[in-house]
């Protein structure tokens, strides 16, 4: 997967390259352990995992094998990874090859290189949810004319980052688009009014483009605001006690 900045602005405000500032990230994911969304390229490959070492002298990070075999399998057999977290109430996202299997003490792990860059978004207030492709958050966006599907790929109450194929339509940093609903898995559909903050897209190994955008809710209502915390309460237990 292929990351695209949109111009060199966006460049230095999101990537960051410095070697040392990447192993520290990394090292505070690690020692914060933040739960790290491992995705395929394939795009039907997901897996929850954490961090378990960064080491340096040898050019490698460690990550946890996922609860599920044919996930682990697929990742094993595929063309190379993403792997997204948070760190500070900030998006972390980086690209890897295909990992290799290794061993972590009794137990399995992934090895891949560490990165050589990261994305990282700007600030947020609020904490923000990694969100799963298993059971997809989803978001139509009101363009005017159309409504184009995204996938919601993190949530917070403040808002979302969506993902959307370049042929669907494009967003634009600045605008605002109202009367957008988002479908939350096991807690309902509600309309809002979303901002573009960031914009910069992503191309897959088959060649496919997509678009990644960073929005912002406008004044959302306090029952919606309450009704997405309590999602994301609810799915973070969730992958706690699968993990535990």
């Amino acid at each position: 997967m292929k990351i695209e900045l949109i111009s060199t602005d966006d460049r230095s405000r999101y990537l960051v390259t410095h070697r040392p500032e990447i192993e520290r990230l990394l090292r505070e994911i690690m020692a914060e352990k933040n739960l790290v969304a491992v995705y395929g390229e394939d795009g039907n490959t997901f897996i929850l995992s954490t961090l378990l070492a960064v080491d340096a002298q040898h050019d490698a990070l460690l990550l946890e094998q996922g609860a599920d075999r044919e996930m682990n399998r697929r990742l094993l057999a595929g063309a190379g990874c993403t792997c997204a977290t948070t760190h500070e109430q900030v998006h972390v996202q980086f690209s890897a090859p295909t990992p290799q299997p290794a061993r972590h003490g009794e137990d399995d792990a992934f090895r891949l290189p560490l990165p050589r860059e990261l994305l990282r978004l700007q600030r947020r207030e609020y904490y923000r949810l990694v969100t799963s492709v298993v059971n997809p958050v989803k978001c139509l966006i009101n363009l005017g004319e159309q409504r184009i599907e995204t996938v919601v790929v993190d949530l917070s109450i403040g808002g979302i980052g969506v993902l959307s194929y370049s042929e669907a339509g494009r967003l634009r940093a600045g605008d605002e688009h109202h009367g957008c609903r988002i479908m939350l898995p096991g807690t309902g559909e509600f309309a809002l009014g979303l901002r573009v903050c960031s914009t910069f897209d992503v191309t897959l190994k088959n060649g496919r483009l997509t678009h990644r955008a960073g929005c912002q809710f406008i004044d959302l209502p306090s029952s919606i605001e309450t009704a997405i915390q309590r999602y994301i309460i609810r799915v973070e237990r969730d992958r706690r006690n699968r993990y535990v």
